[in-house]
């Protein structure tokens, strides 16, 4: 297994480039909401007819919280909820309230392959395969470091 972290924000078009790719190579995503946070309710009624499941949980990648659970909502990986994603951000750390749901998390066979941690600015992935890090590394102007 490898790990690679985000050493910059993605933004614009290596945003969009990075969003492609997660989706094109994905089975479903999440994001997560926080009772003690707001967030835009329109939003969440665009990605609400796409929702596999929700749940509530303190614990969720990278993540464990000491406050209330935070809701869990997973998602289908289609190309109305890849625009819906491109759409509503320019860069991979706008998902963060009042704005929109956090910590994008995308999953490939039941295993997270890519998770941020949008408050704290941190997003990386997981690679099992060389075929995945050839796929990351081909998005020109993604800026990732190896971690050990």
């Amino acid at each position: 297994m490898e790990y690679w972290e985000l050493t910059e924000n993605p933004q614009d078009e290596v945003y969009s480039q990075l969003i492609q790719i997660l989706f094109d190579y994905s089975d479903k995503f999440y994001f997560i909401t926080r009772k003690e946070l707001t967030y835009n309710q329109e939003v969440l009624a665009q990605f609400a007819p796409y929702v596999l499941e929700s749940y509530k949980t303190k614990t969720w990648a990278n993540t464990m919280t000491k406050g209330p659970a935070a809701t869990v909502f997973v998602m289908e990986i289609n190309e109305t909820t890849c625009n819906l994603v491109k759409h509503y951000a320019h860069s991979l750390y706008d998902w963060v309230a009042p704005g929109l749901p956090e910590d994008l998390t995308f999953i490939k066979n039941g295993f997270a392959w890519f998770s941020c941690t949008t408050h704290e600015e941190f997003g990386g992935f997981s690679i099992r395969s060389s075929y995945y890090r050839e796929l990351i590394c081909a998005v020109e102007g993604l800026n990732i470091q190896r971690s050990e």
